[in-house]
């Protein structure tokens, strides 16, 4: 089925359809939950609750192509994963500016992806949802600042201060491993 006609089907609540799309969608989108959730759990339901708000609003978006859909269905569930995260915390951050001239380099091989996948989830939330959205998501600090509801700033501090814990714990795992 075309990708515009299986749109149509599940905005018009087809549930064959609808099927269709999540089984398409799901493995993709849950992957990014996980990146933004504290737990398989909380991903699942962020993925869920999205997935609820992505049928509603279906009609209304406007299909030019799959990588725009695709970059709407991420931010759907990116902030869907990011509100479920606020509400169990129910936490404020205070967040401060840094320098942004300063650019330390982080380097890494494919044989430590998994240490720093570890390393990047031991960062605080706001660091780690920052760097996450900017590095692996692809957002610029602008985008960020407008789905998190901060300044470009604030953005580019967390990310910078991430970036920097994240070379300080690198460093500390060589010296502890020897490598």
């Amino acid at each position: 089925m075309q990708l515009h006609k299986l749109l149509h089907k599940s905005s018009k609540g087809d549930r064959r359809a609808q099927k269709h799309f999540f089984d398409l969608y799901a493995d993709r989108l849950f992957a990014i939950a996980k990146r933004y959730s504290n737990s398989y759990e909380m991903a699942e339901e962020a993925l869920f609750q999205a997935f609820l708000k992505i049928f509603e609003k279906l009609s209304d978006f406007e299909f030019i192509n799959e990588a725009a859909l695709i970059g709407w269905l991420k931010r759907i569930v990116i902030n869907q994963a990011l509100m479920d995260r606020r509400k169990e915390m129910n936490t404020l951050y205070k967040l401060e500016t840094i320098d942004e001239e300063r650019h330390d380099t982080l380097y890494f091989d494919k044989t430590n992806e998994e240490t720093l996948i570890e390393l990047v989830n031991e960062l605080p939330d706001g660091y780690k949802t920052v760097f996450l959205m900017n590095v692996v998501d692809g957002y610029a600090h602008k985008e960020i600042a407008e789905i998190l509801g901060i300044t470009e700033g604030t953005s580019r501090s967390q990310f910078f201060k991430a970036r920097k814990l994240l070379q300080k714990k690198i460093n500390q795992e060589y010296v502890q491993s020897g490598t």
